[in-house]
């Protein structure tokens, strides 16, 4: 039975992947783009995740998408002592559908309704924050601060046999992730800019259902400019990156510097960088998980034409098929990878990947499969992008 929901990212597939990584058969994929978790919401470590933009605990279910039906079970939550209020001061309430038929107007003139009941409860003043979409933006609940005692967001969720009433508890903190992605000293748009998001995603795919906060050690063997590192620090792990660049190396350096400094309640503050070249580098001491980014191989702007394509793709299998090779041996059997590796756009939605993913057995890996998600459809990318990221997840055979 679910208690608890995630609402999912823009790229929906990764964030039950992660989801499914962290809590096993307790995930499921509950309405497009959202997953239910058999866990309470404070038996889930949101902070943590990068492909949910909120979590809610489920109040109720209706089994109807009946919009009379609703909006007796939202009238009835309201009024419940169960239905937490501050005790005094503003109130902020706002109303998301997923799935549900209600226009915005629809959802307007039922805050109004809900508004009037919350009055009756609480001595400050109640505001409800206007929908101009169905669903409100993960910057409307952070802004409104409806994820905390002073304000709730409603979620009402289509099933397709019930509709799921559900408030939510956490959001993602977006000023945060603008923080460690804008604010950082050291960037190079050259080599990729990754996501703090992404990061954090491709962490948790790594560490699977043992994120224990004991002193692992997480690996980046192409930390470029350190967002993997910087993300697996703020969880809690102690890292170790390398990267063939010198230039690089100091770049994370003065980023996890700057992290430190900000006083971020870093748990751990154990780092190592070093240049390496991933090819032939012998990582001391051996790592507990690893987690990165890849070489991506060149960038492009539009689709190349296909000689600089096919060369492109061969460049780069060769470096990552070396980089595989070299350190398997250094890994103990079970040992989990995340990776993120290059697949070339070349029509919307139509891909070309390397051809070391038809090999990955012969060089000592095991492919993770997912329940939920089909593991080849672990893709990061915009419409418009031509290089993708493939998050690629393994264990060592």
């Amino acid at each position: 039975m679910i208690q608890s929901v995630c609402i999912l990212g823009r790229q929906p597939v990764l964030g039950l992947a992660e989801l499914e990584s962290m809590y096993g058969p307790l995930v499921q994929a509950t309405a497009h783009g959202v997953a239910g978790i058999g866990l309470p919401a404070d038996a889930i470590d949101f902070a943590r995740l990068g492909g949910s933009t909120k979590l809610a605990t489920i109040l109720a279910t209706v089994t109807s998408s009946n919009q009379k039906q609703i909006e007796k079970a939202l009238l009835g939550i309201v009024r419940s002592p169960a239905f937490l209020l501050p005790k005094s001061g503003k109130f902020h309430l706002g109303l998301s559908s997923i799935g549900v038929d209600m226009s915005p107007a629809k959802l307007n003139a039922l805050g109004l309704t809900l508004k009037k009941v919350i009055r009756t409860r609480h001595d400050g003043s109640v505001r409800t924050v206007p929908n101009t979409t169905p669903e409100l933006s993960t910057a409307q609940v952070f802004h409104s601060h409806l994820a905390n005692e002073n304000g709730a967001e409603l979620l009402l969720i289509n099933t397709g046999q019930q509709t799921i009433v559900a408030r939510t508890v956490a959001v993602q903190d977006i000023d945060s992730y603008t923080l460690r992605d804008r604010a950082r000293p050291k960037r190079d748009a050259r080599v990729g800019m990754l996501p703090p998001k992404l990061a954090q995603t491709i962490i948790n795919l790594a560490v699977g259902s043992n994120p224990g906060q004991t002193p692992l050690t997480i690996i980046d063997p192409f930390c470029g400019t350190g967002v993997v590192l910087q993300e697996a620090l703020l969880m809690g792990y102690n890292v170790y990156g390398t990267d063939l660049e010198p230039r690089m190396i100091a770049y994370s350096q003065a980023n996890l510097e700057w992290l430190s400094a900000q006083n971020l309640k870093l748990e751990h503050e154990t780092w190592k960088i070093e240049v390496g070249d991933a090819t032939t580098h012998r990582w001391e001491p051996r790592p507990t998980f690893i987690a990165g980014e890849t070489y991506l191989g060149r960038p492009f702007t539009e689709v190349p034409d296909r000689a600089t394509l096919e060369q492109t793709v061969s460049d780069v299998n060769a470096i990552l098929t070396k980089f595989l090779r070299n350190i398997r041996p250094q890994l103990t059997p079970g040992t989990r990878l995340c990776l993120a590796m290059p697949a070339w756009q070349t029509r919307p939605n139509t891909f070309r990947r390397l051809p070391l993913l038809d090999s990955l057995e012969k060089i000592g890996y095991n492919r993770v499969e997912f329940e939920r998600v089909s593991s080849d459809r672990l893709l990061y990318y915009r419409e418009d992008q031509i290089v993708a990221r493939e998050l690629l997840v393994l264990t060592v055979k």
